[in-house]
């Protein structure tokens, strides 16, 4: 029946019909899947909230037991009952002091007892000054242990505390009837009993608050919300006990998860906006709406290749292209007979073009691939040489040897001294390898330099900054000297006062090196640095070819560095202001290597 049902449709209906149930399956397992991951993020927050909250309570509890071992060390010393039973006010001050020393003792057993407060039921009292105001004694429950009361404000600590108080009886043995002589209670700082929850904010999102028993915030990853009521939607779920539950609050969905604290009579709660909680899932949901749409597409091509391959028709087709595979270019030049039905007819023609298309586009292809290749190589090829030989320094560094010479023999030790430096400038700049030291490139910076103090005299002074660990990278050659000279040129020659030039180095987060020259010149107009910094970030490699352009140095050192480590280095900031001076600050990656030949010779 299923069969014969199929076969009374069309193929391209019975396609499809099939291509729809498998989209239609494909969804319905994607929203599962989905779904099922949204179960799995919230049931694996769920678990690990509550382990946070059953580990706060734990720390909570652990110092309430502390709290409530010192308390009957209070309520039922001899001293204490004999204090609040006296009614004679001499008795009572005599018996003060040895109250005070037992107090402070039992007080620096926990760290956060800010004060003791005894109450009798007549006159005895101790630290009670206006206490009756703001310690609620009439809360405190008879014949219990200890009873923690709510967060309350208070004036004389000028603080939020925590009162725990307990009542006293009369325990003596001459006593026939155990009756209730007052109050013990202790004033507690909140950090005394509840853990800061600031460790907690950072390992995991949403608002952490520790309860009161009034349901009044006693710690929180919000300090703000210090004293307050978490809100009338969170207040109801508490009431009703719930432990896991949600609610909207300005269109958000929040979730809630409370753990109790019997000790004393709060609760810790974590409310996470579900918003949060999935967040990231966006991805997922992209991802699957992305492979679902890829699937429809796949579905498609699929349904328009099974269906032109079914039809008899396009047999004529797919033997033209056999025999113009098996014939190759001699065949080429034919074309697809336009015959048959529309669909061939317009395929075929098509298809006939596309071949014409071909033709052209695989002879203008291979040329112009060819082309593009070869000036491709030839630029970049003439680009490092250019950035690389500039000048061709071996006549000028043999004619320096020369001189050096003749001022040795004629005894003029300043022109020997700086034709020396200047060889050892040259010499550096066409031996070795390409990549040299910090240090090696420090002493030709230090020759340099030694030349233009002869020529400028005591108009500058120098500052070397350079940190042992950063000597041994593998820098660029000759990458440094450029932005030495562009600082001497630009800076401190047009300045009329004596100035300072800075060359320093430091590593940044053991991966770069950045490499900077400092001088307090003339500094430049924002209007010039913003357009050398444009020209910088435009250039993108390009290679300034007239030596007249301002700041070339500059431009060469950048593209040299981005040419050989890649765009993300070169120069990373020029900071300047008339008057001021400039600062350029090179960033190449840090690479060592103790195989390197040195040039500070």
């Amino acid at each position: 029946m299923r069969a014969a049902f199929f076969r009374n449709h069309s193929i391209r209906w019975q396609l499809i019909a099939v291509g729809t149930a498998i989209l239609l399956f494909m969804f319905a397992a994607g929203v599962w899947g989905y779904n099922e991951i949204l179960n799995i993020t919230f049931k694996r927050n769920s678990e690990y909230t509550t382990e946070i909250l059953a580990t706060i309570r734990q720390n909570i509890s652990s110092n309430a037991d502390s709290i409530n071992r010192i308390l009957p060390n209070i309520a039922y010393n001899e001293q204490v009952q004999e204090y609040l039973l006296e009614d004679d006010r001499l008795r009572q001050y005599e018996m003060y002091n040895k109250i005070e020393k037992l107090l402070v003792n039992l007080q620096s057993m926990k760290q956060g007892i800010l004060g003791v407060v005894l109450v009798g039921r007549g006159t005895s009292s101790y630290n009670c000054v206006g206490c009756r105001d703001y310690i609620p004694f009439p809360e405190i429950p008879e014949r219990t242990s200890s009873y923690y009361t709510g967060v309350q404000y208070s004036p004389y600590y000028k603080n939020y505390v925590l009162y725990v108080g307990v009542p006293v009886y009369d325990n003596r043995q001459t006593a026939t009837v155990e009756q209730k002589i007052g109050y013990a209670v202790m004033a507690l700082s909140l950090n005394a009993i509840v853990p800061s929850v600031d460790s907690v904010s950072s390992k995991i999102s949403g608002s952490f608050y520790v309860l009161d028993r009034n349901l009044v915030i006693a710690s929180s990853n919000d300090p703000k919300k210090l004293g307050e009521k978490p809100g009338p939607e969170l207040e109801t779920i508490l009431l009703q006990g719930a432990r896991s539950d949600s609610f909207r609050r300005d269109g958000e969905e929040l979730i809630v998860h409370s753990e109790p604290i019997p000790g004393i009579g709060g609760r810790i709660v974590s409310v996470l906006p579900e918003s949060e909680l999935f967040q990231g899932l966006e991805e997922v949901q992209r991802l699957l709406l992305g492979m679902f749409v890829l699937l429809i597409a796949v579905m498609y091509v699929l349904y328009i290749t099974i269906t032109r391959n079914m039809l008899v028709p396009i047999q004529t087709f797919i033997a033209f292209i056999h025999k113009l595979r098996s014939a190759g270019l001699d065949h080429f030049h034919k074309r697809v007979p336009i015959e048959g039905y529309a669909e061939i007819n317009i395929l075929a023609r098509q298809f006939n073009s596309l071949l014409d298309e071909i033709d052209d586009l695989t002879a203008k292809l291979v040329d112009s691939k060819t082309h593009i290749y070869e000036l491709q190589l030839h630029k970049k090829q003439a680009e490092l040489q250019y950035l690389k030989n500039q000048i061709n320094p071996h006549f000028l560094y043999n004619t320096l040897e020369t001189i050096k010479g003749i001022a040795y023999v004629k005894k003029v030790p300043e022109i020997r001294d700086m034709t020396d430096a200047l060889s050892r400038v040259f010499r550096y700049s066409i031996k070795g390898e390409e990549e040299v030291q910090v240090r090696d490139e420090l002493h030709i910076i230090k020759a340099y330099i030694s030349i233009q103090q002869v020529r400028f005299g005591d108009r500058f002074d120098v500052r070397y900054e350079f940190p042992e660990p950063c000597l041994d990278v593998m820098i660029l050659k000759m990458i440094m000297q450029p932005l030495v000279e562009n600082a001497v040129f630009h800076g401190i020659e047009p300045s009329l006062e004596r100035s300072v030039l800075t060359v320093g180095c430091r590593m940044e987060n053991k991966r770069d090196l950045l490499l900077w020259v400092t001088d307090d010149g003339v500094g430049m107009e924002p209007a010039e640095r913003e357009a050398l910094t444009a020209g910088l970030e435009a250039a993108n490699g390009e290679i300034p070819r007239a030596a007249s352009q301002p700041h070339i140095g500059l431009r060469n050192v950048n593209n040299r560095i981005k040419y050989a480590y890649g765009p993300e280095y070169g120069i990373a900031s020029i900071d300047s202001a008339p008057g001021r001076g400039t600062k350029v600050t090179v960033k190449v990656p840090a690479k060592g290597d103790s195989r390197v030949q040195s040039f500070a010779g």
